[in-house]
Order: C-alpha cells, then sequence, then structure tokens
C-alpha cells in the first residue's frame, strides 16, 4: 500500500476587515501555508503571504499550526495559529522637498483561525475560514541633522518621530489544501 506524501500545503486569499489607529478598513490578504503533516489531525509548518492595507503592504512570515477535529469526514471543522513577524521589506524610504523622511518598519503578528474544509479527494480539501489576526507596525518620520543619517541613532536627527500602528483584523479567507 502506497503512503500519503506528509507535505501540506494550505493556499487562501481572503478580506482583511477591522480597525487600526485611523479608523475602520477592508483590505486584501493572501496566505500560504507549507508544512508536514505530523498525524492525521495536526500539521505544523511556515506561513508567508502579502496583507495590503491601503498603500501599506506587510509580509507576514511566521511559525503555524493546523488541527482538524474530524478527519474521517467529508465535512471537516479544522482550527490554525500562527505567530511571527509581519515584515516591512516592500516598503522604502521617502524623502519629501524638506528632506523629511518618512519609512516604516514591521513588528510581531499572531492569527487564530476556525474555519470547515470540504474534502474532494483523498488529501485535497477547499477551505472557508474566519480568523482574529493582530498586526503591529512602526511608521518613522525625521528630519536628519546631517547627509547620510542612521536611522538607529538618535543624534543624526533635529527631529524624529515613532508612531506604532496596531492592525486588529477579523479575516475572512476562502482556499485550497492539498
Amino acid at each position: 500500500m502506497g503512503q500519503d506524501l506528509p507535505f501540506v500545503n494550505h493556499t487562501e486569499l481572503g478580506l482583511l476587515t477591522g480597525s487600526d489607529n485611523f479608523g475602520p478598513r477592508n483590505n486584501f490578504t493572501f496566505q500560504t501555508f507549507n508544512g508536514v503533516q505530523l498525524t492525521r489531525r495536526h500539521a505544523v509548518g511556515f506561513v508567508t503571504g502579502l496583507d495590503q492595507y491601503a498603500n501599506y503592504s506587510v509580509l507576514p512570515l511566521a511559525l503555524g499550526w493546523r488541527g482538524v477535529l474530524n478527519p474521517q469526514n467529508k465535512w471537516q471543522l479544522y482550527g490554525g495559529g500562527e505567530l511571527g513577524y509581519g515584515s516591512a521589506v516592500f516598503e522604502s524610504v521617502e524623502v519629501n522637498e524638506w528632506e523629511q523622511h518618512n519609512w516604516r518598519k514591521g513588528g510581531m503578528m499572531g492569527q487564530g483561525t476556525i474555519g470547515f474544509r470540504y474534502k474532494t479527494k483523498k488529501t485535497n480539501f477547499w477551505t472557508a475560514s474566519v480568523s482574529l489576526k493582530r498586526q503591529i507596525s512602526y511608521f518613522y518620520n525625521g528630519n536628519p541633522s546631517r547627509l547620510s543619517p542612521n536611522r538607529s541613532r538618535p543624534e543624526d536627527w533635529n527631529y524624529f518621530e515613532e508612531d506604532k500602528v496596531t492592525f486588529n483584523n477579523l479575516v475572512y479567507r476562502i482556499g485550497y489544501s492539498f
């Protein structure tokens, strides 16, 4: 008898709804979970994707877990969790005509998920889920006192401001898993 591959992929598209320091919003999210199936009920792996908050892009990088309550049924209840970092790697430093520098930096992120899986083949599933996601990011702006300022040295700046923004999200996703 053949044995199922232990590799698991779960790719999802969805809608981030929620609030931040600026008020309510609706944004796009894409996520993929790649890992190994430890048992019939549990898988662990790595999560990445893209969360788009208006003109701000966050690349989540996290460790994740997926668990299935009733793996023998055609309709299955599953849950998951991720903990990691939301990177602002796609963001660049902007300098305006007054030499004011603006940039963004990522921060911690965490997510808990509950959803349903519909079995289409032995190990393939369509999924629908709801998640609570919290993403912390930092927005910076400053006016440098020297030509090439170091962002981590306060003495290189005449003016320096850091704003912590917390994105609290209710996330709706649909996906496919194999």
